[in-house]
């Protein structure tokens, strides 16, 4: 590791505006939509339960969104009452739905019925009602199929006992619509009187709604999802439907909604169900265009991730939605990599923690890897021809980042400005991989490899050229298959134990750094570095560094699951630093210490918060550890007159090693947005390093708070 060069070509700060492509979390507000809150707050900012003319004004805003709400889903009949957004929505449901079937007679073992797939906010709603009105009803997921459809033969058998069906119109994941017609008539035909809610949100200018002549009992719709403001949206209840209040005191929308209207919001959805009904409007693209742009979209990830797979059909999903996920990388690498470039997207996993599984690709079945590395890719019916070139050009741009990190194989590839050297620590979920690497001799040894990241390692081999002298595992019956699959990548093929420890080792290495019962004979060479083995079904592994005075020293200890041994005490006495099999706390690298529990837990790290002072980038007695990963430091390096060092979190373990003798250095620690900074400075105040520091929100907020300043002075 070294201080940061000159910048890269590629590494030209990228200008805004951002390719927001999260529009299925949020949408931006349009400016026609803006521009009636800020009319309606200037102007028209009346109570609508007032009987003066500025209160009439109101009331004819407030009368006129709701009749344009029912033109847009065709709503004759029924109600419709605006309220904060699409969680209210389904609470009033669920509450409305259970306090109805609490009055009838029970029917035997009942049940509560909602789609597997469902967004978290209606299995809690449900949850939460049937525990406070003690109806002891059970949650039962109804299965989808690897399409993710909802299974009708099942939900046909589970009909009978529900008190309430919950399903959702499109998937806010995977974009999938369900045949809400094929439903209707599967649930009318076995329960003519059960209450149905369909989470409406992600349909609402996606596909034609046509409530009038549907048994839906229960809509939601949240206007931030189509460019209005958060904290308004609507529920349509059906006539024949068992309504409760969720909210009294105060008799607002004819007091089924108490509360006075958030006008604002709803003058957003007057804007934009304008926008919606006018047949002359450009602003909103038509379904083939944005089919067009969807698939110009994914031609471009194609091109940058050549393992890409889709996780949903794409004829049976909205246009406006892609889900995805690229073999040998995590959604960590994409999104960082894909934010760098700023382009904005969903990831199944934050930078700080452990790989989050998604529950949805997990309920359609598909392979773990697509479940814990998807990528959600959305965008809106405002998507622009120039936005989308951009996108496009910024995901090429990505795809080249990752090439030259060797995340990606390409058939040429520059040289790294920070190339692996040394320990370097791979993640999958809790359980942790080791490459021991020697660049200036191109060899490596692999440690534990997972199944999942076995095309990561096979990249990176390919990428760089290494000699893979050998593929080891530290426990007989848990060797993973991708310890197989590795195996052609050995530069010397000779014989091996079960856990790869090659018959050549013995005939190298004649000195150890300890005599200990159950050693291996000899050991690998990685470079100048040398691996020795010990135990037997159950083993670790020592890592020694070159060094000049006798005898050997262990420097790392690879321990896999051994937790006592004859040779463990002897090693661990000599301080190595401890690369853990699992690590669900993220501790990276322990001491040995740590490892036999001896140490105090650590301290809390000092922040450094966004402040208008950043006079700490131009302190040249400072270091800044940069631990974003090489390809977004590349993308956007840090100014600064300090001096910067790139260290990933997956190198940290070897940048601790190379400055054992320098923990008195002033380290300030940075990331995209301070949460692997933390987690590194955590980790470097546990090893000793005594003045540590991060930045509080990372170079995501870096100057954002002066620019916000500037423009309200």
């Amino acid at each position: 590791m070294g201080a940061s060069s000159s910048p890269h070509p590629m590494a030209e700060p990228l200008k805004n505006p951002e390719s927001y492509l999260d529009c299925n979390a949020t949408t931006p507000v349009l400016a026609p939509i803006a521009d009636a809150v800020s009319r309606t707050m200037r102007e028209l900012f009346g109570n609508p339960s007032s009987s003066h003319i500025t209160g009439l004004k109101a009331r004819y805003i407030l009368e006129d969104t709701r009749n344009l709400a029912r033109q847009v889903i065709a709503a004759d009949s029924g109600k419709l009452l605006f309220n904060s957004g699409a969680t209210e929505g389904i609470q009033t449901a669920v509450l409305s739905a259970l306090i109805h079937a609490k009055q009838q007679p029970m029917p035997e073992a009942p049940v509560l019925l909602y789609g597997a797939t469902e967004h978290k906010a209606v299995p809690q709603a449900l949850e939460h009602w049937n525990k406070l009105l003690d109806i002891n009803a059970e949650l039962v997921a109804i299965p989808v199929n690897r399409q993710g459809l909802l299974d009708l033969s099942w939900l046909a058998q589970h009909l009978p006992r529900a008190l309430m069906v919950c399903t959702m119109a499109v998937n806010n994941e995977t974009g999938v619509y369900q045949d809400l017609t094929a439903l209707e008539q599967l649930i009318r035909q076995h329960r003519a009187d059960v209450p149905w809610l369909v989470d409406c949100v992600q349909a609402l200018g996606k596909m034609p709604l046509q409530m009038s002549e549907t048994s839906i009992d229960y809509a939601t719709f949240s206007g931030h999802k189509l460019y209005g403001p958060k904290g308004v949206g609507f529920l349509y209840v059906r006539d024949q439907a068992p309504y409760t209040p969720l909210m009294i005191g105060g008799g607002q929308e004819a007091g089924d909604r108490s509360g006075t209207e958030n006008l604002p919001g709803i003058s957003a959805l007057r804007a934009l169900f304008k926008l919606m009904l006018d047949p002359q409007q450009t602003l909103l693209a038509t379904h083939q265009r944005l089919e067009d742009y969807r698939q110009r979209l994914l031609n471009a990830l194609q091109q940058a991730f050549p393992n890409l797979v889709v996780n949903h059909p794409l004829n049976g999903s909205v246009p406006t939605t892609l889900n995805f996920s690229v073999a040998g990388l995590s959604s960590t690498d994409i999104m960082n990599t894909l934010d760098a470039c700023q382009v904005r997207v969903s990831s199944g996993s934050a930078c700080s923690s452990g790989v989050s599984r998604s529950f949805v690709l997990d309920a359609m079945g598909l392979e773990n890897w697509r479940s814990e590395s998807a990528i959600r890719l959305s965008f809106g019916p405002a998507m622009t021809d120039a936005e989308l070139a951009l996108a496009c050009q910024r995901i090429e741009t990505a795809g080249n980042a990752l090439r030259e990190s060797c995340l990606v194989v390409a058939d040429t590839h520059a040289d790294s400005e920070q190339p692996l050297n040394g320990v370097v620590q791979l993640r999958q979920g809790n359980q942790c991989c080791y490459l021991v690497i020697d660049q200036q001799a191109q060899e490596m040894v692999v440690i534990d490899p997972h199944p999942a990241l076995a095309q990561r390692i096979e990249n990176l081999v390919k990428c760089r050229g290494y000699s893979v002298n050998a593929v080891l595992s530290t426990a007989a019956s848990e060797t993973p298959s991708a310890t197989t699959w590795l195996n052609p990548l050995l530069t010397a093929q000779s014989a091996t134990d079960a856990l790869g420890w090659p018959e050549s080792a013995a005939a190298q290495c004649d000195q150890a750094p300890l005599s200990a019962p159950q050693a291996l004979p000899g050991c690998i060479k990685v470079g100048q570095r040398r691996l020795w083995g010990y135990g037997t079904q159950q083993r670790g592994y020592v890592l020694s560094e070159p060094v000049t005075e006798q005898p050997l020293a262990a420097d790392f200890l690879f321990p896999g699951k051994v937790t006592e041994a004859p040779w463990l005490a002897p090693v661990l006495a000599q301080q190595p630093l401890v690369c853990p099999a699992e690590d669900g706390q993220w501790q990276i690298v322990l001491t040995a210490c740590e490892w036999t529990q001896g140490c105090e837990p650590a301290t809390q790290p000092k922040l450094i918060p966004v402040t208008h002072n950043e006079a700490w980038l131009n302190d040249e007695s400072i270091c800044v550890l940069d631990v974003r990963d090489s390809q977004e430091a590349l993308l956007n390096p840090i100014q600064a007159a300090a001096e910067v060092i790139n260290v990933p979190l997956n190198s940290l373990p070897q940048f601790i090693y190379q400055n054992r003798a320098n923990k008195a250095q002033h380290y300030v620690c940075l990331c995209r947005s301070g949460k692997r900074s933390e987690q590194v400075s955590q980790v470097l105040q546990r090893h000793g390093f005594s003045q540590v520091e991060h930045l509080q929100g990372g170079v995501a907020l870096l100057g954002a708070v002066e620019q916000s300043n500037a423009k309200s002075a």
